[in-house]
């Protein structure tokens, strides 16, 4: 009897043994379901404020302050510009002239430097301003105007040297008013506006040509012969479309599926990132306050991720993503 007792308790062992090592094997090989980010993105909004936010989950953080000579100034979004240490950006202030500070974030440690540039006294006016902002290599190039007040100002191109912040002309002029985003391809600037064309100037040969069927923002680099850009949609005010501009034969190639999305702010650049086109979006006929349009060129799908928040200021463009 002690020796049937033992053997039931041992095929008792052996059984529940098993059955504990098949409920641990079935627990580890359930598919995780949660929601990661790849990458943050890094945005700044027109009051300065600096945000990471998750590309995968919309999680939104304020992470700085870009520091204002004027708390209530407001940075025209087209002049934020992005390296991998710093963030600039142009406040157009009196104090009590016209001044044009340059205002440069650490990325790393947060702190904020305020330089007032000295433009160069060739370009004419009493309201001179820098409008929008792109890198040329090592310097940036900018777009001077010579009354921000002013409709159809004269606009010059200049280079601004980060290292010692002078400012160089570069003797191209032009009039359009509504500078949207602007990227540098070899030799060649492109500038979008929003309702004036596609700007294509030779650095060269110091030519501007306007292609008034291009009107858009959020310009991006594709490859050296294609941008992507958000198109402007006639009638919709802030309504936009992803598309792809060849820039080889000036043509332009629609991925919206038929869809329009709203731009908050329609001025500034974003970015490619793994050869998804990126933008910050809203609508209100999906009941959506902003998310991250996710723009896949090779597949024509569009994809929009929520941001976490109906607070945030949704002025704001992405510049870059962070670790």
């Amino acid at each position: 009897m002690k020796n049937i007792n033992l053997n039931y308790l041992f095929l008792l062992l052996v059984f529940f043994t098993f059955s504990c090592e098949e409920s641990n094997n079935e627990a580890t090989e359930e598919p995780n379901n949660e929601i990661t980010d790849d990458y943050k993105l890094l945005a700044v909004s027109d009051l300065g404020e600096v945000f990471e936010i998750g590309n995968n989950t919309g999680d939104i953080e304020n992470v700085g302050q870009i520091d204002k000579e004027n708390n209530d100034s407001f940075l025209a979004t087209n002049s934020l510009l992005s390296s991998e240490e710093k963030i600039y950006s142009i406040e157009y202030v009196y104090n009590p002239s016209p001044t044009n500070n340059l205002l440069i974030f650490d990325r790393q440690d947060g702190t904020s430097q305020r330089i007032p540039l000295i433009l160069p006294s060739t370009i004419n006016g009493d309201e001179r301003g820098i409008l929008a902002l792109a890198w040329d290599n090592n310097k940036m190039i900018g777009i001077l105007a010579e009354n921000v007040l002013a409709n159809n100002s004269t606009k010059h191109l200049i280079h601004i040297d980060p290292q010692n912040n002078s400012i160089t002309e570069l003797g191209i002029t032009f009039n359009e008013n509504r500078i949207s985003s602007m990227k540098k391809i070899d030799s060649t600037l492109y500038i979008s506006t929003w309702g004036e064309g596609f700007l294509e100037v030779d650095l060269v040969n110091n030519t501007v040509n306007n292609l008034s069927s291009i009107n858009g923002s959020r310009i991006a680099q594709i490859n050296n012969s294609e941008l992507a850009i958000m198109q402007a949609v006639s009638g919709s005010i802030g309504g936009a479309k992803p598309g792809i501009i060849d820039l080889t034969n000036h043509s332009i190639t629609d991925y919206s599926n038929g869809e329009t999305f709203g731009l908050v702010t329609a001025f500034g650049n974003t970015i490619i990132e793994n050869e998804i086109y990126l933008n910050l979006v809203s609508s209100n006929t999906l009941n959506l306050y902003l998310g991250i349009l996710k723009t896949n060129f090779e597949t024509n799908q569009n994809s929009i991720v929520e941001i976490n928040s109906n607070t945030v200021n949704r002025n704001l463009i992405i510049l870059d993503t962070t670790n």
